[in-house]
């Protein structure tokens, strides 16, 4: 995708919101119960601790040009369980502190790109990178919050542009071939997003009124996003709901976005 001054000032927020929301992480981490398994998880909070801690170093060393286990490989549940089996450590205490030790040399690496340099997982960017692991904070301080009992405390406005940099990686191009519509995202919280999707071809920050209007519940969105939840169940639940001129293109969303594969979730 074409490097633009809005892509520059969207890469430079989401580090922001990494930054951000890492101290909010650890807190979160630090207070779950080791264990427990999230709602459609395999995995315990140990080992989705272990994941975070793992991914983020391997990150670190892609961003930096270093050999990871993320060169030349796509991302997937497998590669995920790899990753966690690198670490036999599971006490949420000190993968804390890992973690908040690995997510900042992480972040002072990708501060010094614009956003656009190319690594060494297949279709990705510097801000991919940073989007996945900037949502992966919300995403996985909300499993965190939920099984201790408490509230996940991240900021849900700086979700918007991590998401706008994961977009275009989880696009699908040849199921979206045959397809036009425009979507506007509405996440509750989060500024809205609008794209638009032309024979292939996926547009950010589209013009114009959008086709289909999506409203979601933020820890739900993200739950669909990896694959958790279905979008049916999200909307039988009335924690997504479609309208717009043309509510129905909401049920091509998931083939044209389809969930970013993720390691430990229940089938």
């Amino acid at each position: 995708m074409t490097q633009t001054p809005a892509s520059v000032e969207h890469h430079r927020r989401a580090c922001d919101a990494l930054e951000r929301s890492t101290p909010l992480l650890v807190e979160a981490m630090r207070g779950a119960p080791g264990q427990v398994r999230p709602r459609g998880m395999r995995w315990t909070n140990g080992d989705i601790a272990a994941h975070m801690y793992v991914s983020v170093t391997e990150a670190d060393k892609a961003v930096r040009g270093e050999p990871s286990l993320f060169d030349g490989v796509e991302l997937s549940a497998e590669l995920d369980e790899q990753m966690i089996g690198q670490t036999p450590e599971r006490s949420v205490t000190v993968l804390a502190d890992l973690v908040a030790e690995g997510t900042a040399s992480f972040v002072a690496a990708v501060r010094a790109h614009d956003g656009s340099d190319a690594i060494r997982l297949p279709r990705a960017t510097v801000s991919t990178i940073v989007g996945l692991f900037a949502l992966d904070h919300h995403l996985h301080g909300g499993q965190f919050s939920e099984t201790s009992g408490s509230r996940w405390h991240g900021r849900v406005a700086d979700m918007h542009s991590p998401l706008r940099a994961v977009l275009p990686y989880a696009f699908d191009p040849t199921a979206a071939r045959d397809f036009r519509g425009s979507f506007s995202l509405r996440v509750r919280g989060v500024e809205p997003l609008t794209c638009s999707v032309a024979d292939g071809r996926l547009e950010l920050d589209s013009d114009g009124r959008a086709d289909c209007t999506m409203t979601a519940d933020p820890q739900t969105f993200l739950l669909v996003g990896i694959g958790v939840v279905s979008q049916v169940r999200a909307a039988m639940t009335g924690k997504l709901r479609a309208g717009g001129r043309k509510p129905w293109l909401a049920l091509a969303f998931p083939r044209l976005f389809p969930p970013v594969p993720h390691g430990g979730v229940l089938r």
